[in-house]
């Protein structure tokens, strides 16, 4: 095959296969020409926004999140690193395509999924969904709470072996929120918005639980579910959240089906399904119980079938990238380094110009650049082997080539010829050298290491031991004076984490009264010999209270109680459209007659009516017993008798 391959580290970019407006994804393998044929997909953010402090920021940590995620369900990180200064992600490669090319692809010959199969596209989603919101950080151990925030067809992969897998768990979020302010960025992506999201309130895993709701409606329907002539008409209909029944559009849809998919969608998130693991497990039932013979081969004949030429195609592409003949590539090592290093090119200091040096990301430093490891990668970015070892090595030189010229805090004399000589030495793999006389090169380094060694001399004896002195001073004045030392221990306030569970588990966490965010189980830091108030609260069970002042690390375990309902059917003599209801001295939104509204039973309930246009008003109290529903008839005007009497 006749292909211009570039390298990339210690990976070869065989073809682009995907261009977004901030990444794109790369066809990959291993560089070495005598390597294992794995192929990869390898995302690399575009150089513009290599440069962006904060999306740096936001890439790192979304990277050190999906580096935990590891199911069969889910599309596998496993390297992250930065590479001519450009980060980049290196992904499982699916040999497929997302769940909305092959529906668009289904269209154009009149075919759709079968009620079946769309169970087990989104059974096997929800599955993925589920690991992923239970997912725990491998080194602390404590809960991720990820959610993916942009459920799609899009973020849907189906392997042409019948694999799902859900993808863009690493950098959705950051890619959301970096390009929030470009116009047209999201369209399309407000279809499968949750009625909180797009009111603009916190969300949680039960949005994904119901924007996955909407692509199973859709496959079901063959249709669009949230449609309009622009965003903020999608906006509207999905914060109304008008769900046509889908029985009505197909009526071979069984009605249990149908209770499935309208429970996932429901508006009011405390009805809908609480976690991705019930809404698999209801889809799962049903598809074994109503389609006992449906198999998973069977629907990976159907997708090989209907994509024979693409199946195809990719097969023989994948073949020609494996016998590609790699010979004019230099050689790699087992850390995906040049066998052949050519010598530094060593330039005198006072002959440097800025355009000499190599281009890094703005606001990045060597030091910066070697914390980029990730303290989640499943192998440690050591020294001496393994793939993690290979991204450290090529991306940022050994430490003994620029240890002796960091220096933290200020610019000391000479700092800034000796470090652009530095640098000039770490372009080893860039060029080769076709020739350079061994003798003149071994003068010129001892001299680079000669102006080195001096100006760290000056750094250590004429600022780091007067740095020294002044910190012997302030611990000498801090033992003179107590007070010091007091003031600065108040600078640092001790904390102590507190794990918090609770049975049912998902209550949420509130300390002092204000949202953690969290829900249980989850750790929380509290400040140490301080009282606090835990509270847990879900919806159903009455709230659980503690407060405490912790010294240590502490357990916090509870078991919620069950809220026991009663109902009251409430209606008003001679009512109309202004007459307002008020349970507790609490307004309702619903107009009289009212049937089955909930309370808490066993507990003396205040009930009132007031009219105001007539004034007139009327008060009844009642207790119910646990589900009960109890009668009760208010009369306008009765409260003035009653007062009058």
């Amino acid at each position: 095959m006749s292909h211009k391959y570039e390298q990339f580290g210690k990976y070869l970019l065989l073809e682009k296969i995907a261009t977004g407006g901030m990444a794109e994804i790369y066809l990959a393998r291993s560089g070495a020409a005598n390597g294992l044929n794995k192929f990869f997909a390898i995302k690399r953010i575009l150089p513009q926004y290599s440069s962006n402090e904060e999306f740096i920021s936001m890439f790192k940590e979304e990277a050190k999140v999906a580096i935990n995620l590891n199911h069969s369900n889910v599309v596998s990180i496993f390297d992250f690193g930065i590479e001519k200064g450009q980060f980049y992600l290196v992904m499982d490669y699916c040999e497929g395509r997302n769940l909305r090319q092959i529906i668009n692809e289904l269209k154009k010959s009149n075919k759709s999924f079968t009620i079946d199969q769309a169970l087990f596209l989104i059974k096997e989603t929800a599955a993925g969904l589920d690991h992923a919101h239970r997912c725990t950080d491998s080194a602390s151990g404590r809960p991720l709470n990820i959610t993916h925030r942009d459920m799609s067809p899009q973020n849907i992969m189906l392997s042409f072996e019948g694999e799902v897998k859900v993808i863009d768990f690493g950098i959705a979020k950051a890619e959301t929120e970096a390009e929030a302010t470009k116009a047209g960025t999201l369209k399309g992506k407000f279809s499968y918005m949750s009625p909180e999201q797009a009111e603009g309130q916190i969300i949680d895993p039960r949005t994904d639980v119901f924007a996955l709701g909407i692509v199973l409606w859709e496959l079901l329907a063959n249709d669009r579910l949230f449609t309009g002539s622009n965003e903020a008409a999608i906006l509207r209909k999905v914060r109304d959240c008008q769900i046509p029944l889908i029985r009505k559009i197909n009526p071979t849809v069984p009605p249990e089906l149908e209770r499935i998919v309208m429970k996932s969608l429901a508006k009011d998130r405390n009805v809908r399904y609480q976690t991705a693991a019930n809404f698999h497990r209801d889809l799962n039932r049903f598809l074994n119980t109503q389609y006992p013979d449906f198999s998973p081969q069977d629907f990976s004949h159907f997708i090989k079938d209907s994509f024979k030429t693409a199946y195809q195609e990719g097969r023989d592409k994948l073949v020609g990238y494996a016998n590609a003949d790699l010979s004019i590539l230099p050689k790699l090592d087992d850390l995906g380094r040049a066998d052949t290093v050519a010598p530094p090119t060593l330039v005198p200091a006072n002959q440097i110009e800025e355009a000499d040096l190599p281009q890094v990301p703005r606001g990045f430093t060597g030091e910066q650049n070697q914390k980029i490891k990730l303290e989640g990668l499943r192998q440690a970015a050591s020294k001496n082997s393994g793939p993690a070892a290979a991204m450290y090595h090529q991306n940022f030189p050994d430490k003994a080539s620029n240890t002796n010229v960091k220096f933290p805090g200020g610019n000391p004399g000479g700092q800034t010829r000796v470090t652009r000589v530095t640098q000039i030495t770490r372009v080893t793999d860039i060029k080769k050298q076709d020739s350079e006389d061994i003798t003149m090169i071994s003068i010129k380094a001892a001299l680079v290491v000669a102006l080195t060694f001096g100006g760290w001399w000056a750094y250590k004896n004429l600022f780091t031991n007067s740095s020294k002195v002044k910190t012997r001073q302030l611990v000498t004045e801090s033992k003179d004076n107590p007070s010091n030392l007091n003031q600065t221990d108040s600078s640092s306030i001790a904390t102590v984490k507190i794990s918090i569970s609770s049975s049912p588990d998902d209550a949420q966490i509130l300390i002092n009264g204000r949202d953690t965010g969290n829900k249980t189980p989850a750790v929380i830091s509290l400040t140490a010999n301080k009282e606090s108030e835990i509270t847990l609260r879900k919806g159903g069970f009455l709230d659980y209270k503690i407060t405490k002042a912790f010294v240590e690390t502490s357990q916090v375990m509870a078991t919620l109680q069950t809220i026991s309902m009663a109902y009251l059917n409430i209606s008003v003599d001679d009512s109309n459209a202004f007459t307002k209801i008020s349970i507790n001295g609490k307004e309702l939104l619903e107009k009289p007659p009212i049937v089955k509204y909930p309370v808490v039973a066993e507990k003396e309930i205040t009930i009132s009516a007031y009219d105001p246009i007539t004034k007139l008003t009327d008060e009844v109290k009642v207790t119910v017993l646990t589900g009960e529903a109890k009668n009760v008839q208010l009369k306008l005007g009765r409260g003035e008798k009653k007062n009058k009497k």
